[in-house]
């Protein structure tokens, strides 16, 4: 792996378990192995380079959705796929980067919704037609006004002031997954989404900070 990946790694792995603000580029380069000199030979600046971590967290995430959208059978189980990666990532991220993010780098914070409407909301609207055609769908769902009502709620978790923990976060996500996939499924698609839940194990997240 290349310098600059490994900074971009060990970088987002820190701003994720223990916030920004107290994260300094000294640590970065503790925890790489290098000087900071050599930091600053890739990345203007702490800015720069949390800019440029989540640019690349973002390739990720596109990439694991390529890849559950080849590999999973149906509809149902591609979204219980990309639903465990959110609950991973729940996890990971501890509250206070969220709320520094969204505090100190407004710019940066913009970027993760501007993500997330280009990778994730294509992701969902095109599953949900996908079930439908499939018949585990309810025939007669909005796909836009769920995605919205879902994309609100997500929004308090994640970016309420409120002083939630990691897990708590993760509670209410994998709650919050779960009523949305039971909204979704049809009396076939409730057979198959138990059956499956009850049969398949939990899905090894992998890459989910650019492992």
């Amino acid at each position: 792996m290349n310098t600059k990946k490994i900074i971009l790694q060990q970088s987002l792995e820190l701003f994720f378990y223990f916030g920004i603000q107290h994260i300094t580029m000294d640590d970065i380069a503790k925890k790489c192995g290098i000087s900071k000199k050599t930091i600053y030979k890739y990345f203007e600046n702490k800015g720069d380079l949390l800019h440029h971590t989540i640019k690349l967290q973002a390739e990720v995430l596109k990439e694991y959705i390529k890849e559950i959208s080849v590999n999973s059978k149906n509809s149902l189980e591609e979204l219980y796929c990309f639903f465990e990666y959110v609950n991973g990532i729940s996890l990971i991220i501890s509250p206070t980067f969220s709320k520094e993010l969204k505090k100190y780098h407004p710019n940066n914070y913009i970027e993760v919704f501007k993500y997330k409407n280009e990778i994730i909301l294509p992701f969902a609207l095109h599953n949900i037609e996908k079930g439908k055609q499939e018949k585990l769908y309810k025939n007669d769902l909005n796909a836009e006004e769920i995605c919205e009502a879902f994309d609100n709620i997500s929004k308090i978790i994640f970016t309420s002031d409120l002083s939630f923990n990691s897990h708590t976060n993760k509670n209410a996500i994998n709650f919050l997954n779960s009523l949305f996939m039971y909204r979704l499924v049809s009396v076939k698609g409730l057979e198959v989404l138990n059956k499956f839940i009850n049969v398949v194990p939990k899905i090894q997240i992998k890459n989910i900070i650019l492992y």
